[in-house]
C-alpha cells in the first residue's frame, strides 16, 4: 500500500513519455538497453460533481464533496461536458490530459531509471536579435544529443553504460532559406529521436523564435515530435514564479511524445536555498558553477549579430557557438535529479513537474491517492488569514550568540500531533505519505553518508523538497487537499516552541526578552 501511496497503483516502470487520444494512450517505454518501444493502455477522461448529473454518473466511495464521476472516452465529448458543467454545477476535473490519465491509473514516469539513462537533446540559438519582426533570422542551431545504448555485460551479468554523444551545428549559410534550415533540423531531431529536450530560455525565447521564423519564411511549422507531428503552443500566457514577487510569462510548449524541460525554470528552483546566482542567465550560471570547458573558444555574444557576414569572424563565432549546446546539457545534469526522481512519485508529466508548484503536486499525489481506489475527493477549504512565524531583526555586533537549528520544526509538528483534516482525508493518506517520505529521506541520507553514492543524496534531497513542502501545501488556497485550520495549528506550535527554547536560553519570557532586545 505504501507504494500505491507515493508512486501510484501502476507497475509499468521505465515510461519516458504518455499520450492520450480519446479511449486509448500510447505510453513510450525505455527498454534496459535504452530502446523505446511502445505500449497502448485503456484512457478515460473523467469529471467528478457534488451531486448526481444524470443516471449514468456513479456513486464514489466515502463522504467527501465531489462524490459522482462519469467517465468519457472522447475528448471532444468530455471538453462539452466540462464546459456545460463549468456553468452549470460545481464540478471537478484536471484538464491536462497527461495528468488526468495519471491521477485516475496510477501511472508516473521514469519508474526504474536514473537520469543518466534518459535521451536528451540540448539545443541553443545565435539569431539576429530579440524581436520578432521581419528582420528575425536564425543564424545558428547548436545541438548536442546524449543517450545511453547500454551494453550487456555477460561476465557481471549486468548492464553497463555506453553514453552515445552526436554534436551537430546548422549553420544559415549552408542552406538557401531559413525555412530550409529549420526543416532540416527538424528532420534531424526526428532521427535522434530524443525522450527530453532542453535548453536555457527555450520556452520563452527559442522555440518561440523558431516558430515565427519558420512561419514567417515558408509557413511551415515546427514538426519536431515523435512521428512527424508538430509542436504546439499554448494560446494564453502562463506563469513561472520567479521569486515572492516576480512571475515570468510565456506561452507553454508542447512535443509529442517528449518532455520540454526548460534549464532556466530549472536554475530558479535550484537557486532558492542558495541564491547565489548573479543572474539567471546560461553563461553567468556555467560561470558560476565552475563548469566551463577550459578549452572552449569565447567570443563576445552580443557581437555576433553585427560580425556574422564577415567570413573571418564567422568562423570565430561558429567555433565559438559548437559548443554552446553543452552548458545547458551541462545545467541539467547538474540540477535534474531531485525533479528526476520527483517525476517517479507525482502523477504529472515532467514538464508540469519542472513548471509547476510543489503544493500543486502533492495536491495531485493526494487526489490520485483517493481517486485510483475509486474514492471521492474533497472540494478545497478557503484560505484564511493565521499568523505565521516569529520573525526578528536586531541590527548590531553581537558578541554573545546562542543559535539553535530546529530540524524541519513544520514537518516534524505534523508529525508528533498527527495534524491532518481527516474529514477530507478519512485514510488518513497525508499523514501516511509524509511518514513514507520522512522514513525513506533517513534512511538514503544514512546510505548516502555510508557509501558516498551520489543516487542516495539525490533521492534524500527529492524527497526532502516535498517534506518542506507539505506545511505550504496545507495553507495554500485552491487545493482539494488543503487544510488552513492545520496551518494554522502548526505555526502556533512552531511558535510556542521557539518561546519555550528563548525562556529556556535566557529565563525570560518571549514579550520581555524581545523588549529588552530591542532597547539594548
Amino acid at each position: 500500500m505504501n507504494d500505491r501511496l507515493l508512486y501510484g497503483k501502476s507497475n509499468i516502470f521505465g515510461i519516458v513519455g504518455i499520450e492520450p487520444k480519446n479511449d486509448i494512450a500510447k505510453l513510450f517505454i525505455q527498454e534496459e538497453n535504452g530502446d523505446i518501444s511502445t505500449k497502448l493502455v485503456k484512457n478515460d477522461y473523467w469529471i467528478l460533481s457534488n451531486k448526481k448529473e444524470k443516471n449514468d454518473w456513479a456513486k464514489l466511495k466515502g463522504t467527501n464533496y465531489y462524490q459522482f464521476g462519469r467517465q468519457f472516452n472522447n475528448r471532444d465529448t468530455f471538453e462539452k461536458a466540462r464546459r456545460y458543467l463549468k456553468s452549470n454545477s460545481d464540478s471537478y476535473s484536471i484538464y491536462d490530459h497527461k495528468e488526468s490519465l495519471m491521477v485516475l491509473r496510477g501511472h508516473t514516469y521514469y519508474q526504474g531509471m536514473k537520469p543518466k539513462d534518459i535521451s536528451i537533446l540540448s539545443f541553443d540559438l545565435e539569431t539576429t536579435g530579440l524581436l520578432l519582426n521581419q528582420d528575425s533570422k536564425v543564424l545558428l542551431i547548436s545541438n548536442t544529443f546524449r543517450e545511453n545504448k547500454k551494453q550487456w555485460n555477460v561476465e557481471t551479468e549486468e548492464w553497463e553504460d555506453n553514453f552515445v554523444i552526436t554534436r551537430k551545428l546548422f549553420c544559415y549559410d549552408d542552406y538557401e532559406d531559413q525555412a530550409d534550415m529549420i526543416l532540416d533540423w527538424c528532420s534531424w531531431v526526428q532521427e535522434m529521436d530524443p525522450s527530453i529536450i532542453t535548453g536555457h530560455n527555450i520556452q520563452s525565447f527559442d522555440l518561440k523564435y523558431l516558430e515565427f521564423v519558420a512561419w514567417k519564411t515558408g509557413n511551415i511549422r515546427l514538426k519536431l515530435g515523435k512521428y512527424g507531428s508538430e509542436m504546439k503552443t499554448d494560446h494564453y500566457e502562463s506563469k513561472f514564479r520567479k521569486d515572492g514577487s516576480q512571475d515570468l510569462h510565456y506561452k507553454r510548449s508542447k512535443i509529442y511524445g517528449r518532455e520540454i524541460c526548460d534549464t532556466l525554470f530549472l536554475s530558479i528552483r535550484y537557486d532558492i536555498a542558495t541564491k547565489k546566482y548573479p543572474t539567471y542567465g546560461l553563461k553567468a550560471i556555467i560561470t558560476t558553477e565552475g563548469l566551463e570547458s577550459a578549452n572552449r573558444t569565447f567570443y563576445d555574444a552580443s557581437q555576433i549579430r553585427h560580425n556574422y557576414k564577415n567570413p573571418t569572424e564567422w568562423a570565430k563565432i561558429k567555433e565559438y557557438c559548437k559548443d554552446d549546446s553543452d552548458d545547458a546539457l551541462k545545467l541539467f545534469d547538474l540540477m535534474i535529479p531531485s525533479t528526476f526522481y520527483s517525476a517517479q512519485m507525482v502523477p504529472k508529466p515532467m514538464q508540469a513537474i519542472v513548471e509547476s508548484a510543489t503544493g500543486s503536486q502533492i495536491n495531485s499525489m493526494m487526489v490520485r491517492s483517493y481517486l485510483q481506489e475509486g474514492y471521492a475527493i474533497p472540494k478545497a477549504s478557503e484560505a484564511n488569514h493565521f499568523e505565521g512565524a516569529i520573525s526578528i531583526g536586531i541590527p548590531g555586533i553581537h558578541k554573545n550568540v546562542l543559535s539553535f537549528d530546529v530540524a524541519s520544526l513544520y514537518p516534524s509538528i505534523m508529525l508528533e500531533y498527527k495534524v491532518n483534516d481527516l474529514f477530507k482525508d478519512p485514510e488518513n493518506n497525508f499523514i501516511k505519505i509524509l511518514e513514507i517520505l520522512t522514513n525513506e529521506r533517513l534512511k538514503n541520507k544514512k546510505l548516502a553518508k555510508e557509501t558516498g553514492n551520489q543516487y542516495y543524496k539525490d533521492l534524500e534531497q527529492s524527497q526532502k523538497i516535498y517534506i518542506n513542502s507539505c506545511y505550504g501545501f496545507k495553507g495554500a488556497p485552491g487545493l482539494n487537499f488543503n487544510d488552513p485550520s492545520g496551518a494554522d495549528f502548526v505555526t502556533r506550535k512552531g511558535r510556542e516552541t521557539l518561546h519555550t527554547a528563548i525562556k529556556w536560553a535566557t529565563g525570560k519570557e518571549f514579550e520581555e526578552w524581545k523588549n529588552e532586545s530591542s532597547t539594548n
